[in-house]
């Protein structure tokens, strides 16, 4: 919905008047609203907004019932996607023993890999020209330990990953050519029998065969470690025996699940110090997998004293509207955080999805898009005043190449009401101009907004922005 806006003529700075009744549409909880002024300021840039918004895995496309993920993903934008989990809880693309599912056979001959399955899983992923993350190892395994133990042979599983790096970046094996730079050395060996049945100093002497030999043949690709926590006991020994036996680690790759935006930007940080410490100063920082944990651990996991619909429930509140408010904001939080790519976990149809199981996009899918379209005027400027802050209000404002369009996102995870004045310094735009408003909440899934009232006396945007809540402005002429 767009709605035309005159500047008065003469006035060098001019002055916008926008009033909205954001919070009738949703109304906030009974606590008193806050206020907040801030100024944009058009002429300091901040340099280029950051395309972190990447997922796990590739869309669903399982039967025809689901469905179709695949423009879903485009329409997000997602920058690059990470391999894990894939087609869980019965993966059978991407990991090693779903592709070389005998591992006594003879790594050498293709007949012994069946890639067929990847092949058609990448496809769509690899359409888009996305950045890939892939995962070598396999995926989580809550109830048995079938593919957690450590490999038999570690020279022969780092032929195996090498045959697969070929088949997917050099051909082999009437293979492909997608040119992946990004490859995971297992995932989370630091959690216990979940994913990794063997010691540390296991999982250490892997890194080391598998990243020497990976590097031999291609000095290219991009290795790095997973672990789960960057912080932990496991993450500082693997840093130290890289250190000191002088591997190669060209990223640093961890997770963080949490209930709170400025938490997950404050662990970033303690990563890119981490890896800094142990002299990692040029791997860069990933965060694999993040995900607002709107409710505990033990809520996602069932139990036979509990209702049956609380697993569903549970998992249902982790992708709407407070969990889309989240992730607006860690996304905005994440343009000042030391970051060099970021992965929400996930994009499929598993229970930890911003889908459901049926392809239907919950609210963090919307708060992704809005991310997605605010990119499209990429040059960050500057905010200022107020008292913004990472689990209340966040606020980024960027404008167009050309400078005839500009936009604003905001997001108010867990604050109160908050009754913003923006004021617009140096917007470049003159005569007509034209204001489009998109909101993600609970009634609204980006969707655009009545016209605001307005008026020719000011360029300040004064309006209610309720907890749980994303919101897109648009200003263009």
């Amino acid at each position: 919905m767009r709605n035309s806006l005159r500047w008065m003529a003469g006035i060098g700075v001019g002055l916008l008047v926008w009033t909205t009744a954001i919070a009738a549409e949703n109304p906030a909880t009974s606590a008193p609203a806050a206020t907040c002024e801030v100024v944009v300021d058009f002429a300091k840039p901040l340099g280029k907004l950051r395309a972190l918004h990447g997922v796990n895995n590739g869309p669903a496309v399982e039967g025809n019932h689901t469905a179709d993920m695949a423009s879903r993903h485009k329409e997000a934008g997602f920058p690059s996607v990470r391999l894990h989990d894939c087609r869980w809880p019965n993966p059978n693309v991407v990991d090693i023993p779903a592709i070389f599912p005998l591992f006594h056979a003879d790594a050498d001959d293709p007949q012994n890999y069946v890639f067929a399955p990847t092949d058609r899983y990448l496809e769509p992923i690899a359409a888009r020209g996305v950045q890939i993350v892939y995962r070598l190892g396999v995926s989580i395994e809550h109830k048995s330990a079938f593919h957690t133990q450590p490999p038999v042979d570690f020279n022969k599983w780092a032929k195996i990953c090498i045959n697969i790096i070929r088949h997917y970046n050099d051909g082999w094996a009437n293979g492909r050519h997608y040119g992946i730079k990004y490859f995971e050395i297992w995932n989370e060996p630091d959690i216990g029998r979940q994913m990794w049945t063997g010691t540390p100093q296991q999982y250490f002497d892997l890194y080391k065969v598998a990243v020497t030999a990976i590097k031999a043949y291609n000095p290219a690709i991009k290795v790095g470690n997973q672990v789960s926590q960057a912080d932990g006991k496991f993450a500082r020994q693997f840093l130290a025996y890289c250190r000191d036996q002088k591997l190669p680690l060209d990223f640093f790759d961890w997770h963080c699940y949490t209930s709170s935006p400025s938490g997950f930007i404050q662990m970033a940080r303690t990563a890119r110090q981490i890896a800094d410490e142990y002299g990692f100063q040029q791997a860069e920082s990933l965060c694999t997998e993040w995900k607002p944990m709107l409710v505990g651990w033990d809520a996602v996991s069932w139990s036979p004293n509990r209702p049956a619909s609380s697993v569903h429930e549970a998992f249902a509140r982790n992708r709407n509207h407070e969990a889309a408010a989240f992730a607006a904001s860690a996304l905005i939080l994440m343009q000042d955080a030391p970051l060099d790519m970021a992965h929400f976990y996930t994009a499929d149809d598993s229970p930890w999805s911003m889908f459901d199981e049926y392809g239907v996009p919950g609210k963090v899918f919307f708060a992704f898009k809005a991310f997605h379209q605010f990119l499209q005027t990429p040059n960050r400027v500057a905010v200022t005043g107020g008292q913004l802050g990472g689990d209340q209000v966040t606020l980024c404002a960027a404008i167009a190449d050309d400078r005839k369009s500009a936009a604003l996102l905001l997001s108010n995870f867990r604050g109160r009401t908050t009754n913003l004045r923006v004021v617009l310094q140096n917007l470049p735009l003159t005569g007509t101009v034209r204001t489009e408003r998109y909101v993600v909440d609970e009634k609204h899934g980006f969707e655009a907004m009545e016209p605001l009232v307005d008026s020719e006396a000011s360029r300040v945007l004064s309006f209610a922005l309720p907890p749980a809540t994303v919101c897109l402005v648009k200003l263009s002429q």
